[in-house]
């Protein structure tokens, strides 16, 4: 499968492009920027070729994977539309449920699949958990607790024009995906803290809890910047499940070596297992070539936008706030 990659705006983009480059099933063609410095040193890195005219790129490719900042999502989905059989885009879909909804549409229209970027599904850890869930083995669900903390993300991720918020646009959506797959239930009320605690000189939150209504069960989650600049890896996925009969706790990505040295002043942590992203790039080859995959669809990363944009509105209200519904 033939791939091409739309802006090198994303952190998660050299994690793609290193196992494009790997996996014998990808051919990585190459990158269009609309910031040519930007793509043209990404291109040299990964020894791939930079495009300066997207047609061209467009022409050599099967599927494109869209990298780049948030608020352009939209923007580059209508410039590979038509032009391939899928694309892969990064979360969040898009920063507004509009966007996303648009998106959504235009990928309906032109009968191209388009995926969701939400690696945490395909990690060992969470399809365990989904077998404890489908199973119903513990009876049923009566609260969850959660968090996706991580370090203060680079660049734009804290221009609230180019991501559309702070830690609440960057964090929320993996987790509202996760328990939406986990449990085939939707988020029917949001009720939003935020703070400015950790980075005070930011434009955007770097704190926040949400508590949640999923289909009456009810869920905090921590979406917080709050790892350290020496914290070994970027962050977490943890959750806690009490069920009737038991309680299930995950923290997803635990699978690591800790390594201590007097070579440096950090802590490393050295990750072994399955790769999520890997295992989520390779899913997508095989949903776009029709086979029997479950793949976070473009309907998924708008029913977690739904969740974020009601987040920020129960800011502005200072109340909870119902999600897919008006008021």
């Amino acid at each position: 499968m033939r791939v091409g990659m739309i802006s090198a705006a994303h952190v998660h983009a050299a994690s793609y492009a290193s196992i494009l480059k790997e996996e014998g099933r990808f051919e990585f063609v190459g990158v269009w920027d609309d910031d040519p410095e930007r793509g043209k040193s990404f291109s040299k890195e990964y020894d791939v070729l930079f495009f300066n005219n997207i047609g061209d790129l467009l022409k050599n490719v099967d599927v494109v994977i869209i990298t780049s900042e948030n608020s352009k999502h939209l923007q580059h989905l209508k410039m590979v539309i038509g032009n391939v059989k899928g694309v892969l885009c990064e979360k969040p879909l898009a920063p507004t449920i509009d966007d996303a909804r648009e998106m959504v549409e235009l990928a309906k229209s032109y009968g191209v699949k388009l995926g969701v970027a939400f690696p945490v599904r395909f990690h060992p850890v969470s399809k365990r958990v989904k077998e404890i869930f489908e199973s119903e083995e513990l009876g049923s669900i009566l609260v969850i607790t959660s968090s996706n903390r991580g370090q203060l993300p680079p660049g734009w991720f804290t221009d609230p024009d180019l991501a559309g918020g702070g830690a609440i646009m960057d964090h929320v959506v993996h987790l509202v995906d996760l328990f939406r797959w986990f449990t085939k239930k939707e988020f029917k009320e949001v009720l939003t803290f935020r703070g400015r605690n950790i980075h005070p000189e930011l434009d955007v939150e770097d704190c926040a809890i949400l508590r949640l209504d999923l289909s009456g069960i009810p869920m905090t989650l921590d979406c917080s910047w709050a790892m350290p600049k020496s914290h070994p890896y970027w962050g977490e996925v943890v959750f806690r499940v009490v069920f009737e009969k038991g309680i299930v706790e995950a923290d997803v990505f635990s699978q690591n070596l800790i390594f201590e040295s007097n070579e440096g002043s950090e802590i490393e942590w050295i990750n072994y297992g399955e790769n999520a992203d890997r295992e989520m790039l390779l899913a997508f080859s095989d949903w776009v070539e029709g086979k029997e995959v479950e793949f976070p669809t473009g309907e998924d990363g708008l029913r977690a936008t739904e969740v974020v944009e009601r987040a920020y509105e129960s800011l502005e209200r200072g109340r909870g706030v119902r999600i897919n519904e008006e008021g």
